[in-house]
């Protein structure tokens, strides 16, 4: 089978150093059949999502004290920054699709799935009919995303993201929660609407300056209470998530306005151009310039979302 060479190379811990961190605003997904002794270890995580979707045999996820094994029709998200150690079980063969991704705001409300353990969320599908469906789903979505790393085009990437969302949903719809062979806590995690009318709130005023308690009267709740919330629901702290916002807004100019890079900082409240380029760079690996320059605006900006 084959594997696209720059998935694969993030993916596979023999091609990439441990505890590296998978570049914000990519969407990069793959199709694995392996066997033992393959494993992933990152002990800081990534800085996206992977959700993994079990086709046949069995994989085995560890996480400081739980130990949870992949079968088919599981489907298992890791947060951002949580402990990566998954792999094959001893003497058996694991077939699975993946993707790491970034969600848009509004999928968050689908992501309420059963906790089982530090940053790792589960659905199981047990209906062969959903299954079929979701798995056509999953190789849309690796079939665009692959294209677009060969040859970046807007529209490859809007369909990568459409045929993502397609799979949550019907994780939604027919997925039970947890799945089989979990050890750990259960607890589900939704996007309140005090914390969707707070990102909401952040959306539309990008370029004015925002602080915790001010968020907090919009939630109506209290400071430490909110940034509990916004935290335990989005995955992110308050800043990091504005920055997010703020940078892929940032993006979209880049990608769509005739703006220059001073104007387009000051656009989503960025007081220091310098700043903002580099918090660019590190977010996307390149500089506002070379951003538009290459023309990857188009593909990248859309899978930023935070």
């Amino acid at each position: 089978m084959a594997i696209h060479r720059a998935a694969e190379k993030l993916h596979d811990p023999a091609k990439r150093p441990l505890g590296a961190r998978h570049r914000p605003g990519l969407m990069v997904a793959g199709h694995f059949r392996q066997r033992e002794p393959y494993r992933v270890v990152r002990p800081r995580g990534t800085d996206d999502w992977l959700l993994t979707f079990t086709l046949a045999g069995r994989g085995r996820y560890r996480m400081a004290d739980v130990e949870h094994a992949a079968r088919p029709g599981d489907l298992l998200l890791l947060a951002p920054g949580a402990h990566h150690d998954y792999g094959c079980v001893p003497r058996e063969w694991w077939h699975f699709l993946w993707v790491h991704f970034l969600p848009r705001p509004d999928w968050l409300q689908h992501l309420g799935w059963r906790r089982l353990g530090p940053g790792l969320c589960g659905r199981h599908v047990p209906n062969a009919r959903a299954r079929s469906r979701l798995k056509a789903a999953f190789l849309r979505c690796l079939a665009e995303a692959q294209a677009a790393q060969v040859t970046p085009e807007h529209l490859a990437d809007e369909l990568a993201m459409n045929a993502l969302e397609e799979v949550l949903l019907l994780a939604a719809r027919h997925g039970e929660a947890g799945g089989e062979g979990a050890r750990g806590p259960a607890s589900a995690r939704t996007l309140s609407p005090e914390i969707r009318a707070v990102l909401e709130h952040l959306s539309a005023n990008l370029a004015q300056p925002h602080s915790i308690a001010e968020l907090a009267r919009v939630a109506k709740l209290s400071s430490s209470r909110f940034a509990h919330r916004f935290k335990a629901e989005t995955g992110d702290a308050v800043i990091a998530c504005l920055l997010k916002l703020r940078l892929r807004q940032a993006a979209r100019l880049l990608a769509f306005s005739g703006l220059r890079v001073q104007e387009v900082a000051q656009e989503v409240g960025f007081e220091s151009p310098y700043y903002f380029s580099r918090q660019f760079a590190r977010h996307f690996g390149m500089s506002p310039r070379a951003f538009r320059r290459r023309g990857d605006a188009e593909a990248a900006f859309v899978r930023s979302a935070p």
